[in-house]
């Protein structure tokens, strides 16, 4: 006969006895006996499994931490862009179409799956905040330098989105745009090459480039910053992940995430930056977030 599977704890109980011993005297004797309890029932909700160092947590969300291709079983895969790119996850994605696939922080142009879906933050927000942040270092700690630059691939857009946010602190402060390969070398050269020119912050917009730009920065012990330092990938991962919660997927398209959501504003800042000018950072970015103009 099958019996229904129930899940319990057997707890192994000793039962004292008394036997008598020697010369008549009664010893404790240890006899077992076992005890079936209830096991409380597993947590329930919707499995979420996370490709990435993105930190995410949501009600009604179980989440675990796994390679992107250790993840078939889990209704929803959050896959950080910074650790995947788009060719490995549309693979993945199509191979497992019950499973959704989110890539936060890159776009899936070229890749559209209807079980996969981008998750693009405004780079140019992060950049105008960059270029906000850089003029308050300017303008407080910067002495008499009103210099700051742009380096890296020739990338306009980002870089007038970079001097827009410095302006709007300070008009008078001089953007430098410096181009160059995007050859770690090239970029740390560029970096010091707009330092020798009287830049103090230097800005980049991201991967081996910024790295080196910012080395170069510390180098000369100046400010670096990148537009990751922006950017709040883990607050559009958890709206994704909060929609999924309620019932509601995505895929074959991207979904841009932006001030207003929450995504831009102050990730980390240089360690060079004094702490009131982070204050004041902090405050410019809840302030563009309002839609209102940043302050000094």
């Amino acid at each position: 006969m099958a019996m229904k599977a129930r899940n319990v704890l057997v707890v192994v109980l000793f039962l004292v006895a008394g036997t008598t011993g020697c010369g008549g005297n009664t010893q404790p004797a240890i006899a077992p006996s076992t005890v079936a309890l209830p096991l409380p029932p597993p947590p329930t909700g919707l499995r979420v499994g996370i490709a990435g160092t993105l930190d995410v947590r949501v009600p009604g969300a179980i989440v675990a931490h796994a390679p992107l291709g250790r993840m078939p079983a889990y209704r929803l895969v959050v896959v950080s862009a910074s650790s995947n790119d788009l060719a490995t996850v549309a693979r993945v994605a199509s191979a497992h179409p019950k499973t959704h696939y989110a890539l936060v922080g890159g776009s899936t142009r070229g890749e559209r799956l209807p079980n996969l879906v981008g998750v693009v933050l405004r780079d140019d927000q992060a950049a105008v905040l960059g270029g906000v942040v850089a003029a308050l270092v300017v303008t407080g700690e910067g002495g008499t330098s009103r210099t700051i630059a742009w380096v890296g691939p020739r990338e306009m857009p980002l870089a007038a989105a970079f001097g827009r946010g410095a302006h709007s602190i300070e008009p008078s402060i001089r953007v430098l745009r410096v181009w160059s390969k995007s050859a770690p070398a090239a970029c740390k050269e560029a970096a010091l090459g707009a330092i020798g020119r009287g830049a103090i912050v230097v800005m980049a917009r991201g991967g081996s480039c910024a790295d080196a730009a910012i080395a170069g920065s510390h180098q000369a012990n100046q400010v670096g910053l990148r537009v990751a330092d922006f950017e709040l990938p883990r607050v559009a991962a958890a709206q994704i992940v909060r929609e999924a919660v309620a019932g509601v997927f995505h895929g074959g398209e991207d979904i841009v995430f932006g001030v207003t959501s929450g995504s831009i504003g102050v990730n980390r800042l240089d360690p060079r930056i004094g702490p009131a000018t982070a204050i004041a950072a902090r405050t410019a970015a809840q302030e563009i977030a309002s839609g209102r103009r940043p302050s000094r």
